[in-house]
């Protein structure tokens, strides 16, 4: 007999037989122990009443296989209440086919592979993945009770991802502890303002910093619902935004002179052009001079972070915001107001040196996934399969702490 602790995470059963056929391994299992508790009265009998008929589980898949577990409940004579009962196995619940095992097999296989590779693997619906990979992800969205037990502060991320088109999702996470908390259904305030508040006040106290990007939507529900937290800019945003204005102007003066000018020479780091670049971004200054106050006003940016000081800092950006709130452009004009506005969540970036860059790397992450599943339709399955991507590494752990 073998003991089947290991091949099947359980210790109920011995293994008596083993028939190996081409593509499947049957396990003929028979339970240790010889008595069972009646469900009615909660009392062990040992009055053996006979046999159910023949149960086949599966188990997952060894060596290529599919492995099922064969054997048959025995049924037993409660004498205190006079009732037969089937006695319970435990680890799995009645009328069910598979094992908790094969289930996390078979969802496990979805964190690299779309739905139609765990079809053709396992022979499991689409609609039955769905099912197990929801068992499994669904109490970890949102769930903070490690940060509530390790009752130690905490930096918060918002930032929001692309779904599909113009769809965004809003992503909340530790910073901190480099933990994705969940994905939102939408980029919705009243739904955003929900999650924070139905977090636990224990949890809400530990919350020292939330790092945003220039969104009023998170600041003004952040502000209301966390308003003892400092609230962060987060500034790879702040420099995406300069290039984008940048990259508007760009293509305003290509439509006006109907000439190409080179958007990666104007958006590509001062320091990291070649000396050709330098060149060429000097004609471009030459022959575009509305584009200079933009390029100048991205690198003072950028050099503004690495001051060394809060004050430092704020001396500088008072400086660009007086020069663009100065000029007689337009859009220059309204950038400097924007900072302006924004200026002490910027500024408290030099606190605590907190960035959303972690969030930035799960987005990464977020679209490989889309691309590896060739698109998504359902939001919700979309989040889980994300959350799986999170949680694999506890999955796979799991057995050997159990």
């Amino acid at each position: 007999m073998w003991n089947s602790s290991i091949l099947f995470d359980c210790y109920r059963f011995l293994v008596t037989k083993v028939i190996q056929e081409k593509t499947c391994i049957y396990f003929h299992v028979k339970p240790r122990r010889k008595t069972a508790v009646c469900a009615n009265c909660n009392i062990r009998s040992k009055h053996s009443y006979g046999f159910h008929p023949k149960r086949e589980i599966q188990n997952g898949t060894m060596l290529g296989k599919s492995c099922i577990l064969v054997f048959r409940p025995r049924r037993f004579l409660c004498k205190l209440c006079k009732r037969i009962f089937v006695e319970d196995l435990g680890f799995i619940a009645k009328r069910q086919r598979v094992t908790p095992k094969h289930k996390k097999e078979v969802v496990l296989n979805l964190s690299d592979r779309s739905f139609l590779s765990g079809t053709r693997k396992y022979n499991v619906s689409y609609h039955t993945q769905r099912k197990w990979l929801k068992e499994i992800v669904s109490s970890s969205v949102f769930d903070f009770s490690k940060e509530e037990k390790e009752a130690t502060p905490f930096v918060l991320g918002i930032d929001e991802v692309s779904f599909s088109g113009h769809k965004m999702l809003t992503t909340i996470g530790n910073i901190t502890k480099h933990r994705l908390k969940g994905v939102m259904t939408s980029k919705n305030k009243t739904e955003l303002k929900k999650l924070l508040r139905s977090l636990n006040p224990a949890v809400k106290s530990l919350i020292s910093e939330v790092v945003i990007d220039m969104c009023d939507l998170y600041l003004f529900t952040v502000r209301e619902v966390l308003p003892e937290a400092s609230v962060v800019v987060d500034h790879f945003h702040v420099i995406q935004d300069a290039n984008r204005r940048l990259d508007e102007e760009r293509r305003l003066l290509q439509d006006i002179y109907k000439k190409t000018i080179k958007r990666y020479i104007l958006t590509k780091n001062k320091e990291d052009l070649k000396y050709w670049q330098v060149l060429e971004l000097e004609n471009i200054m030459k022959h575009y001079p509305e584009l200079k106050m933009y390029w100048e006003t991205k690198e003072t940016l950028r050099t503004m972070y690495k001051a060394k000081t809060k004050e430092e800092a704020e001396e500088k950006l008072r400086l660009i915001i007086s020069t663009l709130t100065s000029t007689d452009d337009g859009e220059l004009i309204t950038w400097g107001r924007t900072l302006s506005r924004w200026k002490e969540y910027i500024l408290n970036y030099f606190n605590n040196k907190s960035t959303n860059g972690y969030m930035e790397g799960m987005h990464n992450k977020m679209k490989l996934i889309k691309r590896i599943s060739f698109g998504f339709k359902n939001k919700e399955v979309f989040i889980q399969k994300v959350m799986l991507s999170v949680l694999i590494t506890t999955l796979l752990l799991q057995p050997l702490f159990t």
